[in-house]
């Protein structure tokens, strides 16, 4: 399944005491979400922070889900992550860094598995000191699925959505030459416009108080001539 999705976290929004309590996790987490987090690789990890965890990655396969299944309506119990592994090698993204694009190395992010309806998912995520960001994809290979988070000064919704449209296209602009904008498409998902034709690159954006993101998947073209990167 050819798609994207995304989803960040602002931490500084989150209610820690209400995220701990079981009537608000429990319509978040499964029994079996629960019990991951009781693992001992989750020792050290605040409980607060893994429901989020599991929540962007929800919010990540529902919108990659939603590009080919528009009636689909988000209900994060159905969704279900079947496992989680840890970093080996942690590097911690300090609050005050206003840009941070990921590489592929798999050694520092979350990574795990998820399934829905049938159809089973991969995610990575990343967790800093002031935001979690997840990406899906519908194989295990995130060789050629791109993403990067940076922070704002207007945490208005319109601004959000304009930086994080601007955010999107700056990362483009370095690999395709022409005229890139995006457009809104009748399901809802943002489509790449290239000289006026649209072009098969899947996108998603995502955004939460002063922070936004982006992921597009390069699958399709990172073979041809007129892409400059991989």
């Amino acid at each position: 399944m050819k798609s994207a999705g995304n989803d960040i976290v602002a931490l500084a929004k989150i209610d820690k005491h209400r995220t701990c309590q079981y009537r608000f996790y429990s319509k978040i987490l499964s029994c079996s979400e629960e019990a991951l987090y009781h693992q001992p690789q989750f020792t050290e990890f605040l409980f607060e922070k893994f429901v989020w965890l599991l929540w962007s990655v929800k919010e990540s396969a529902y919108k990659f889900l939603k590009r080919n299944s528009k009636d689909l309506i988000f209900s994060p119990l159905r969704i279900v992550v079947q496992h989680i592994e840890i970093p080996s090698v942690f590097l911690t993204v300090k609050s005050n860094e206003n840009y941070w694009t990921v590489t592929n190395d798999e050694k520092t992010v979350y990574k795990g598995k998820l399934t829905y309806n049938g159809h089973t998912l991969y995610f990575r995520s990343k967790v800093s000191e002031a935001w979690i960001a997840s990406v899906v994809n519908g194989d295990d290979n995130f060789e050629n699925v791109h993403w990067g988070i940076r922070s704002i000064n207007d945490d208005r919704y319109d601004n959000q959505s304009a930086k994080a449209r601007e955010f999107l296209l700056n990362e483009l602009n370095l690999l395709f030459t022409g005229s890139l904008r995006t457009e809104k498409n009748p399901v809802g998902y943002i489509e790449i416009i290239r000289n006026n034709m649209p072009i098969d690159i899947p996108v998603s954006i995502s955004h939460d108080g002063m922070y936004v993101s982006y992921t597009f998947d390069l699958t399709c073209f990172h073979k041809m001539n007129n892409v400059r990167s991989a």
